[in-house]
């Protein structure tokens, strides 16, 4: 008989039954899929053997000096202090405020039906500054790079008001309108209590004037729709903002409107200040119950292992859900934690959207926060601990920082020939792995009905030589789980084939 080909759609699926998810996908861990393939993904090796001190990593932002020295650095923002990455020294140094700084809560906490929300940063450039607000309720602070540079000792500060004017003494962040250089805080403080929904801009040109005047730029609104303003990203010509419930659009349109406001769509806000990106003028984000982007328009992300993530997310830790840019592969990735602990669960999870191709992949690694290339020619993105994190260059090698990275992906059962009526008799199998480095184990698993009893018949070590494995199993349906586990590891998916032939109807 003709060898067949173990067909499979390219694609994670994990919320359908088992045999309606024949012929795909069901469960992977260090994979992706692109060009109609799953591979394993790329390693991750240290961007400095130095450590960062204090605090859980939730934000990186890489930036470049300007006026002194074009140098690079990375601003960092960990529950409870800020580091500054300075590439030149290849240190990081402590820039945490030293005065009217209150540190943020590494977990989300309630107490008497009071939220606590963790201590999440949100960053963005205005030239060579750093601007930064900590955490939900947090105050706008300021890292002049031109005084570090001279002066190492230099910390970041709160911004103040230029004289006569004024600043919102709190915000949930911080986002800056690139092209009038204006600054704009959402959540801002009115003046007289906390505003939730309030967004406060500045005049043009200034990071310390919100002050409105008729011939000034500066000013507020109040929004309507959500509980409070999460986060923000720019995308073709717009600010968008997003709260709990609602996106909204911000559109500068000069004197004396200044901006123009537009609720874009309902039930669809964000899950955590870190959960959106922008790429080529869309944006990608994680809703507090499915995926979502926004192109002219918002639409709703299709996605094939949405009851897996959601299912499983610690919905009081939600705002440590990040999302990541990782352009190269033509993905966002979303990280979310997940546990039995919901006081403490941290990030455990990822999901990987392959925005070009509608792919969707899935697996564990605990990361705090990530950045995208640009600045650097890496990803970054940083370990998950309360002390001594690291920061790690991804996409590079193959390896966990020099140790095995296993990677696993698991098929659905596929039915063989007659569309499973016959029981199949197999004899061999013959593997098809391209760019192939290392042994890849391929365990082969059979069954006789879709709720039978699955049985590991075959486990063959595939290596680069390996031309085919002579086998002796029988049954309706197969699944493989294909993996390996070894340094410099790699491989991509190809077609495999069986050779089989027809044995009967009977099960024994």
């Amino acid at each position: 008989m003709p060898l067949t080909k173990m067909q499979v759609q390219p694609g994670i699926y994990k919320d359908d039954t088992v045999y309606s998810q024949e012929g795909k996908y069901v469960d992977a861990d260090k994979i992706r899929f692109t060009k109609g393939r799953a591979e394993k993904i790329g390693g991750w090796a240290k961007l400095d053997t130095d450590t960062i001190a204090s605090g859980v990593v939730r934000t990186l932002l890489p930036f470049r000096g300007q006026v002194a020295s074009n140098k690079r650095y990375i601003g960092i923002g960990t529950h409870s202090h800020l580091y500054l990455y300075d590439d030149g020294a290849g240190s990081y140094i402590d820039i945490t405020p030293g005065s009217s700084y209150s540190a943020g809560a590494q977990h989300t906490t309630i107490s008497s039906g009071v939220f606590t929300f963790a201590g999440i940063w949100t960053m963005d450039t205005f030239g060579e500054d750093l601007l930064c607000v900590n955490k939900i309720g947090g105050k706008l602070y300021k890292l002049d790079l031109s005084t570090y540079q001279g002066n190492a000792a230099t910390n970041a500060a709160a911004v103040t008001a230029l004289s006569g004017s004024s600043i919102p003494s709190t915000a949930n962040g911080v986002i800056v309108n690139q092209q009038s250089r204006q600054v704009i805080l959402y959540g801002a403080h009115d003046g007289t209590s906390d505003a939730p929904m309030r967004v406060a801009f500045s005049d043009l040109e200034t990071d310390n004037d919100f002050t409105a005047t008729l011939d000034n730029f500066a000013g507020a609104v109040e929004l309507q729709g959500g509980n409070l303003l999460l986060g923000a990203v720019r995308t073709k010509g717009n600010i968008l903002l997003f709260s709990d419930t609602t996106v909204f659009s911000m559109t500068f349109v000069g004197q004396p409107d200044v901006y123009a406001f537009q609720t874009l769509s309902e039930n669809t806000g964000l899950v955590g200040p870190n959960a959106v990106v922008e790429h080529n003028g869309t944006a990608y984000w994680m809703g507090d119950d499915g995926f979502y982007a926004y192109r002219g328009q918002v639409q709703s992300i299709p996605c094939t292992v949405e009851r897996h993530v959601f299912d499983n997310l610690t919905k009081q830790q939600k705002m440590k859900c990040f999302a990541a840019l990782n352009v190269k592969f033509n993905e966002v990735w979303w990280f979310y934690p997940t546990g039995s602990t919901d006081a403490s669960d941290d990030i455990t999870n990822y999901v990987i959207f392959n925005y070009l191709e509608n792919t969707w992949s899935v697996g564990t690694l605990a990361r705090g926060a990530w950045s995208p290339i640009g600045i650097y020619d890496n990803p970054l993105a940083s370990s998950l601990a309360a002390s001594s994190s690291l920061i790690y260059k991804h996409e590079s090698g193959t390896d966990d920082d020099g140790s095995a990275m296993e990677c696993t992906l698991t098929s659905g059962d596929i039915d063989l020939p007659q569309d499973g009526e016959d029981m199949m008799y197999i004899t061999d199998f013959i593997p098809d792995f391209d760019d192939q480095v290392g042994n890849v184990t391929v365990a082969l698993k059979f069954r006789d009905h879709p709720n039978g009893t699955q049985r590991t018949e075959e486990t063959i070590t595939s290596a680069t030589s390996t031309t085919h494995q002579s086998i002796r199993a029988r049954g309706r349906q197969v699944s493989m789980v294909i993996s390996s586990d070894a340094t410099s590891s790699h491989w991509r998916m190809g077609d495999h084939r069986f050779n089989m032939q027809p044995d009967g109807r009977r099960n024994t």
